[in-house]
């Protein structure tokens, strides 16, 4: 038998445990809607995380603010640096996580996190396998890009768009539901300091003739959704965002993007708002409309006063940078132009690329250099000089201006000329917010992990410093995602 004292002192604590119950259930929001497990974004972190929680019978949901699925993973390539996959076995290709952790660390500069390096190279071909065996195929033709040491990159068949499609087909198979036009406004806490789930608007339009979106579109209905084991952000970069990017960084406001409209810093500030830690948020990976390794055969002029003003040899992050600098010390907001005679365009690396641009109309063909200057409002005169001063250097081989190396490159004299601008873009921020090894997402004010939040993919920052290499977003993706969901899983 129970004593009266005992009875009393066990009523009083489950009395005062049914009252801290009662106040805990009263500050929480009325939930409209409840999940396992919330992940804002849709594109191919969000999908795979997705899929590992979907298939272990949790309730999971995407919510996208955008009306279309997919994010920038839609319209990327999504090429794929693996170690270890069946291509490169096939074609006889030697290959260790180490070489690939090399080629990472020597992008990165010393920007970047060491171990998530090694997380990325030990989980390519892991990430690899998962995706082939729900549907994702590959060219049998194998990639050596740029700043790889060996031929390690996948061709995704039919782009980003099919992969991700193919992900979210499998994933919604299993049950998981991808919510359209839901944006993510608050991250909702418990009385213990956990991540209960979300507040978010449904019916959202996003609104691309907005200077901000995220501050100034009211649109959508408000709702509480409920995320019992996590809410996990998978919302890529702010690669659009210009006010966002000028704030952090001027110069990269200069640049144009290629992506999404949707690419915005708004879920960025929804977790900086709970506490998350902002990293490397100045920093930007940028893209070219040519490859880069070509522009050793071209000249560039400032397309504002048309004289030549740095080295056209150098990696995507280099020349780019130089380009924007320029523009800035010249408080200008023209692009430069590249220009190549006949001989210096028969010599790039891929002439059938180049040949595709002038069909394209991404760069244009002229049949003397005066129509090139009034295609690019150049002066005809300091062109002219600036040309003339090149080809004497290229015959001294000596580049006392720029320090480039001129023995490898013919003067400009052939017509037709070739001319195209150099415009940097930014399709992806290297900047998120920080997290742990298991991506769980770390707090500002004691730098330990903010309990039930999870970021993956873009949405983070530090991973790959200051140049992500080439095709090594998609094993990044895939990876964090597993990991990120399987932690989830354990705990």
């Amino acid at each position: 038998m129970i004593s009266r004292r005992k009875f009393i002192k066990t009523s009083l604590a489950a009395t005062t445990l049914a009252a801290l119950n009662l106040e805990a259930s009263a500050n929480e929001p009325k939930w409209d809607k409840e999940f396992d497990v919330l992940i804002v974004g849709s594109g191919l972190s969000a999908n795979v995380a997705g899929i590992v929680l979907a298939e272990a019978g949790l309730k999971v949901a995407l919510i996208e603010k955008m009306s279309r699925l997919g994010g920038n993973s839609v319209i990327s390539q999504l090429d794929f640096a693996c170690v270890g996959s069946d291509e490169q076995i096939d074609a006889g290709i030697k290959d260790s996580i180490e070489l690939f952790v090399k080629d990472l660390n020597k992008a990165g500069k010393g920007f970047n996190d060491v171990a998530q390096s090694l997380r990325i190279a030990e989980n390519s071909k892991r990430s690899y396998e998962f995706v082939k065996a729900r549907g994702v195929k590959f060219a049998s033709k194998l990639k050596h890009l740029g700043g790889h040491s060996v031929a390690r990159s996948l061709e995704t068949e039919g782009g980003g768009g099919a992969f991700v499609q193919t992900l979210n087909s499998h994933f919604e198979s299993k049950g998981g539901t991808s919510l359209k036009r839901v944006k993510a406004d608050e991250i909702i806490f418990d009385e213990s300091g956990k991540v209960a789930g979300l507040k978010v608007r449904e019916e959202y339009k996003f609104d691309k003739s907005l200077a901000d979106d995220d501050m100034q579109n009211t649109t959508g209905d408000s709702k509480f959704y409920k995320a019992n084991k996590a809410v996990i952000f998978a919302s890529g970069g702010y690669s659009a965002d210009k006010e966002f990017k000028a704030a952090q960084n001027p110069r990269l406001a200069l640049a144009k993007t290629p992506s999404s409209p949707g690419a915005t810093a708004g879920a960025l500030k929804t977790m900086l708002a709970a506490g998350a830690t902002p990293i490397q948020l100045s920093l930007g990976r940028y893209s070219f409309g040519i490859p880069t390794e070509d522009l050793v055969f071209s000249m560039i002029v400032d397309g504002k006063n048309s004289k030549r003003f740095m080295n056209e040899d150098g990696d995507r992050q280099g020349l780019s940078d130089k380009i924007l600098e320029n523009m800035q010390d010249n408080s200008s907001d023209k692009f430069a132009v590249i220009i190549f005679d006949e001989v210096g365009f028969g010599s790039s690396h891929d002439p059938k690329r180049l040949n595709k641009f002038v069909e394209d109309g991404k760069m244009k063909k002229f049949q003397n250099l005066d129509e090139l200057a009034k295609e690019f409002g150049l002066n005809l005169e300091v062109l002219n000089s600036e040309i003339k001063r090149y080809n004497e250097n290229i015959e001294k081989k000596d580049d006392s201006d720029f320090k480039k190396d001129l023995s490898k490159v013919n003067p400009i004299l052939k017509a037709p000329f070739y001319g195209m601008l150099a415009a940097p873009g930014i399709s992806y921020t290297p900047g998120g917010v920080r997290v742990s090894l298991n991506f769980e997402v770390l707090g500002l004010k004691d730098n330990m992990p903010i309990k039930n939040l999870y970021a993956i993919g873009e949405a983070t920052g530090g991973i790959h410093g200051y140049a992500r290499l080439t095709s090594c977003s998609t094993p990044d993706c895939i990876s964090s995602g597993l990991i990120a969901a399987e932690h989830i899983l354990k705990a």
